[in-house]
């Protein structure tokens, strides 16, 4: 043990039952509530309105055919997958 260090117990109450809840207990409970917040599982916020469009799978499937990376593109290239 390291002197001075203060440790905390893990073991936050005991419920009328003898159960002890821990802070992983209450954290497990929050994560589940997270998850409830957003039943269809997308964790997202919208992209600003002045950022472009972009058809990501007609890219995706691109990049893969020519074997190249998104960031590798050329301007005339990367029109091609633009919405306007």
């Amino acid at each position: 043990m390291v002197a001075g260090t203060k440790l905390k117990s893990r073991y936050i109450k005991k419920t009328p039952g003898g159960h002890t809840i821990t802070r992983s207990d209450i954290m497990h409970k929050d994560i589940v509530k997270f998850d409830n917040a957003f039943p269809d599982g997308v964790f997202a916020s919208p992209a600003p309105a002045e950022s472009p469009k972009v058809k990501i799978r007609a890219l995706d499937k691109y990049c893969k055919e020519h074997g190249v990376r998104p960031k590798d593109l050329t301007e005339e290239e990367m029109q091609q997958f633009l919405i306007y």
